[in-house]
């Protein structure tokens, strides 16, 4: 479950929102913010199947990022709670509930930072609880008062003076999250941000808009030059090609899905994109052969089919795997993705790798069919023969003439691979590997040797067999 109600909060069957949310919470927050907090919401009282972070992030286009960032942000304001992360499981908090009560502060104490606070804010009319919150937020971030008037002379020359509190609250315990505390500290962050003041602007006539950048978007510019390597230009290019018109979120979603696919470049982008649809292509042709169908296709194509690709497969190759799979009964996209990482193990990536080895597999099937012939058995093969029979030649390295020999010692058995098994696994431990040592053992008559050896092992001994013991692949 992702998201469920508190038991303050109660359950009915319309879905409310507090007027305070409304008023008070949703004017500040980033666009996508607000997005995730109402569908999140009305997650709660949706099908079981689709209260999930998968099911959200396919609905409102985001990236789990995206989405863990936009909780945090709502757990920050006392909105949400954030009761477990993997799976990641929030808690709606009633908006009432989270109402602080009014704390008392010295008016001498905060005399100077009230006269200044007026003079960055001349035109707006201050009440006692607005005073009362920049006291609280100093106090609680242990935040210098002056570093607080200097982000709320940058909010004011971003937003206008009549920017609300909330908005200028928000933006302190950002900076204080930085650890950003002091005026000095908090005027070299501001003195980046003007900085960056040309280069923002530049981005957001490539997206059409009018909006000057504020603080979330010089935020975010950093994050995609600081923590993406994007350089400003490439930016800006990105966003006239490829966004064409939008805001700095859009913008994110779409610079995040390049960085996660590696594609730094425009020119990079620019095959991607031109690849994207025959990847979409193969991705419906893969799906349709394993007999599977989903109604978006894009997280198959980057989390498998791309990868796929990128490790050298062609499609005509891949569409060859999926019939594979689906003649083994392999029928979802992660059971392919592990056939084909098993195929990728054995060195089996071109065309004719693959026709190859399906080569060997005809012959090996040949080979089965002497060895039922020899054995007195008339049935299809099975993988649990193919399994045995690679076990005979490949571990054991037993020649084919003893295997057609201990095959018709079996003619009659119950079971006779059963049989064959016990057989050659005995030559195996007894370095027999001729046809002349192996009609010199006492084993024939079609009955299984019933005779055994029996012993108890210890824990530890069986910790040593099975330590030992190696997964077979294809």
């Amino acid at each position: 479950m992702l998201s469920k109600l508190s038991d303050q909060s109660g359950k009915s069957v319309r879905i409310t929102l507090d007027n305070a949310f409304i008023t008070e919470y949703m004017p500040d927050a980033p666009d996508d913010y607000v997005k995730v907090y109402l569908l999140g919401y009305s997650m709660v009282f949706s099908a079981s199947e689709n209260n999930s972070l998968a099911y959200l992030c396919s609905r409102l286009n985001l990236t789990e990022t995206d989405v863990r960032a936009a909780f945090g942000y709502w757990a920050s304001e006392g909105l949400v709670s954030i009761t477990a992360e993997d799976p990641l499981e929030v808690e709606y908090l009633p908006v009432s509930y989270v109402l602080a009560p009014v704390r008392k502060f010295s008016k001498s104490k905060y005399a100077d930072f009230n006269e200044q606070l007026k003079a960055v804010l001349p035109t707006r009319q201050i009440l006692p609880n607005e005073y009362n919150e920049y006291y609280s937020t100093i106090e609680d971030l242990h935040m210098e008062p002056n570093a607080m008037l200097a982000i709320i002379a940058y909010c004011a020359r971003l937003k206008g003076t009549d920017i609300s509190s909330r908005y200028i609250l928000t933006v302190a315990r950002n900076f204080a999250s930085k650890g950003l505390l002091t005026e000095k500290r908090v005027m070299d962050e501001l003195a980046q941000y003007d900085a960056y003041t040309l280069e923002t602007g530049k981005i957001m006539k490539a997206l059409k808009s009018k909006k000057m950048p504020d603080h979330e978007d010089k935020n975010l510019y950093l994050k995609w030059t600081k923590n993406y390597g994007y350089k400003s230009d490439v930016i800006a290019e990105i966003a006239e090609k490829f966004v064409k018109k939008g805001d700095f979120a859009k913008l994110d979603r779409t610079l995040t899905k390049f960085y996660e696919n590696k594609l730094f470049t425009v020119a990079e982008i620019e095959r991607y994109l031109a690849d994207k649809d025959k990847l979409y292509e193969l991705t419906f042709a893969i799906d349709r052969t394993i007999g599977v169908y989903y109604e978006q296709v894009d997280y198959i194509v980057e989390n498998y089919v791309l990868k796929w690709i990128n490790m050298g497969y062609e499609p005509e190759t891949l569409k060859t795997i999926a019939e594979y799979c689906f003649k083994h009964n392999v029928r979802t996209i992660e059971g392919m993705n592990g056939t084909v990482e098993k195929f990728y193990k054995q060195g089996v990536v071109s065309a004719d790798s693959l026709s190859q080895y399906v080569s060997r597999s005809v012959a090996a099937d040949e080979e089965i069919k002497k060895i039922f012939a020899e054995a007195g058995l008339d049935r299809m093969i099975t993988s649990r023969d193919r399994d045995a029979y690679r076990t005979w030649t490949y571990s054991w390295k037993m020649p084919l003439d003893v295997i057609y020999y201990v095959a018709s010692l079996s003619k009659g058995a119950t079971n006779p691979i059963a049989y064959m098994n016990t057989v050659l696994s005995t030559f195996f431990g007894k370095n027999v590997d001729s046809l002349e040592k192996a009609k010199a053992q006492k084993f024939g008559g079609g009955e299984r040797d019933e005779s055994k050896v029996e012993k108890t092992y210890t824990s530890e001994q069986l910790n040593a067999i099975f330590d030992n013991l190696s997964a077979e692949d294809l």
